[in-house]
């Protein structure tokens, strides 16, 4: 029941599409895994599990190669503290491991790449 809306562009959204990130997290404000940080790399195992809800399956599938917290709420598009828990529900799920946990240890490619994504938000 579209009513009287004007028709959408392509990769337009509308205030409809928008979930709210309690909703995504399930009310939690906080991972469990008190070492995972923005600068945290996480990476997808090869045999991780099918099962997962639409978000989860987003950030598996986006985490092939090594990327931090920060640019996965980047590509994803939602607030940094939802992708923190939704990659710790992950990294804890065995999904995702870590790859990287000290900022120190990073390669500049990989802090510039963390630099400009979270410029993008």
């Amino acid at each position: 029941m579209t009513g009287n809306l004007p028709p959408r562009l392509p990769g337009e959204r509308s205030a409809h599409d928008f979930v709210r990130p309690f909703v995504l997290t399930g009310g939690r404000t906080r991972t469990n895994d008190a070492s995972l940080h923005m600068e945290t790399m996480v990476q997808t195992v090869d045999d991780a599990p099918g099962r997962l809800t639409f978000e989860h399956a987003r950030i598996v599938d986006a985490c092939w190669e090594p990327r931090s917290v920060a640019e996965v709420a980047a590509e994803m598009r939602m607030p940094l503290g939802v992708a923190m828990v939704l990659v710790g529900d992950l990294v804890e799920a065995e999904c995702l491991e870590v790859t990287h946990s000290n900022p120190v240890e990073l390669e500049l490619e990989t802090l510039t790449r963390m630099i400009e994504r979270v410029r993008a938000l």
